[in-house]
């Protein structure tokens, strides 16, 4: 695609990124392999980690083994884009290697939000659809996961950012 139009400010990040050089600690799977499941798995999202090393962006319930089992997929551009005439791609291909994180610093993109969430707020997983609450209660299905909003405010929809790592 060519060039169509230009921003004088740059985007500061996509959902998946890095927000610092903090440590960041990958996930291990116990088969030494990290790939995607059948439906493929979306960056900037949260997985769960199976026993057979696949990874699934919707398991339907929380995952056995709590957090262990629990990472979030960063963008190392390994997406590939499938869709005709796409510019872009956010899902990483059935059987294709997935970056797992366990901590760190991110932007993620905020699809829900609960409440009037400020810093400090629970970053929660919905496992029935795979999208991010911010300042959810957590339920069977929603999971707190660790992580935390350190942006000052959000509405849906925004890119903000979340840590585990105490920044």
């Amino acid at each position: 695609m060519f060039q169509n139009q230009v921003y004088i400010n740059p985007a500061q990040a996509i959902p998946g990124d890095f927000a610092s050089s903090n440590p960041m600690i990958y996930k291990l799977a116990s088969t030494g392999k990290m790939v995607a499941d059948a439906s493929g798995v979306k960056v900037g999202q949260f997985v769960a980690l199976n026993a057979d090393g696949t990874c699934t962006t919707i398991p339907g319930s929380a995952p056995s083994g709590g957090l262990s089992r629990v990472g979030f997929v960063h963008r190392e551009n390994n997406a590939q884009i499938t869709t005709f005439l796409a510019e872009s791609g956010y899902t990483i291909q059935p059987g294709q290697p997935v970056a797992a994180f366990g901590k760190g610093d991110f932007f993620i993109k905020a699809d829900a939000i609960t409440g009037t969430p400020t810093r400090g707020a629970i970053i929660a997983w919905d496992t029935t659809t795979g999208l991010i609450n911010v300042g959810a209660t957590p339920t069977a299905t929603l999971i707190d996961t660790g992580f935390v909003m350190l942006t000052e405010s959000v509405t849906a929809g925004d890119t903000i950012i979340m840590s585990n790592s105490g920044a």
